[in-house]
C-alpha cells in the first residue's frame, strides 16, 4: 500500500514539474470525472512546491478548482443525458435508493452537494444524483467550484507546512471517518423520510395537523 501510494506520489509530481499549472488543471478534471488520482495527494505536493517558490498559492487554488469543476460537469452531464436507467445498468445503487436521492436533490439539492463534496466517501458521487436530478446547472457548478477550493485549502497548507509526503489520513483518519460516518448518517436519516418514502411511493404528502385552540 505504501509503495504504491509513494508511486502515485512521483507520477503526479513528474507530471506539475513538466507541465506546472496545466498539468493540475487536466489531474483534477480527471479526479472530477472519475475521483483518479487523488486530490489529496496531489495538493499535498502542489502546497510543497508553493513553499518552494516553485508555485503560486492563487493559480494552484485557481486552476486545481477550475479542474475539479469542469471534471464534475463532465460526470454531472453524462447522468443528465443518460439518466437513471443507464444508471442502473451497472447495479451500483437499487433503482428506489436512487429514486430516493433524485427527490432529496430536488428539496434539498443545494446542500447535497455543497456538503457531499467536501465528505471524502461521498463526493465523487455527487454529480450523479444531481445530474440525474436535473439540478440547473449553474447553481451546481457554482456550488462545485466552492466546495472544491474548500477543499484545497487543508491539503496545501499540509503540504507547505509538512512537506510532499505529508501522510494526512494517517494521522486524522480516525476523524475523517467520524466526520463522513456522521454525515453518511444524516444523508441516510433523510432519504428514509416521510417526506421523501411518501412521494416515491406516489402518495400525498401527510398535511400538518391543526394547532389546538387554547383554552
Amino acid at each position: 500500500m505504501h509503495a504504491t501510494r509513494k508511486m502515485f506520489e512521483v507520477s503526479i509530481e513528474q507530471i506539475i514539474v513538466a507541465s506546472g499549472y496545466i498539468g493540475i488543471l487536466l489531474l483534477m478534471i480527471a479526479n472530477g470525472a472519475v475521483s483518479f488520482p487523488s486530490s489529496q495527494i496531489l495538493y499535498i505536493i502542489t502546497g510543497y512546491f508553493i513553499f518552494t517558490g516553485d508555485l503560486a498559492l492563487a493559480l494552484v487554488l485557481l486552476f486545481g478548482t477550475l479542474g475539479n469543476t469542469i471534471g464534475c460537469i463532465i460526470l454531472y452531464e453524462l447522468a443528465r443525458s443518460k439518466g437513471l436507467a443507464f444508471i442502473t445498468r451497472f447495479k451500483l445503487f437499487p433503482e428506489h435508493v436512487i429514486r430516493k436521492t433524485q427527490i432529496a436533490f430536488q428539496k434539498r439539492g443545494a446542500w447535497f452537494v455543497f456538503v457531499g463534496k467536501l465528505i471524502p466517501a461521498l463526493k465523487v458521487f455527487v454529480p450523479i444524483p444531481a445530474g440525474i436530478a436535473r439540478m440547473h446547472r449553474g447553481l451546481y457548478a457554482t456550488l462545485i467550484a466552492i466546495s472544491s477550493a474548500i477543499w484545497a485549502v487543508p491539503f496545501i497548507a499540509v503540504g507547505y507546512y509538512f512537506g510532499k509526503s505529508a501522510d494526512v489520513f494517517g494521522s486524522y483518519s480516525v476523524i475523517i471517518i467520524i466526520f463522513t460516518l456522521v454525515i453518511l448518517g444524516l444523508f441516510y436519516r433523510y432519504l428514509n423520510s416521510d417526506a421523501v418514502v411518501r412521494e416515491v411511493e406516489g402518495l400525498p404528502e401527510t398535511p400538518e395537523a391543526p394547532e389546538q385552540t387554547r383554552r
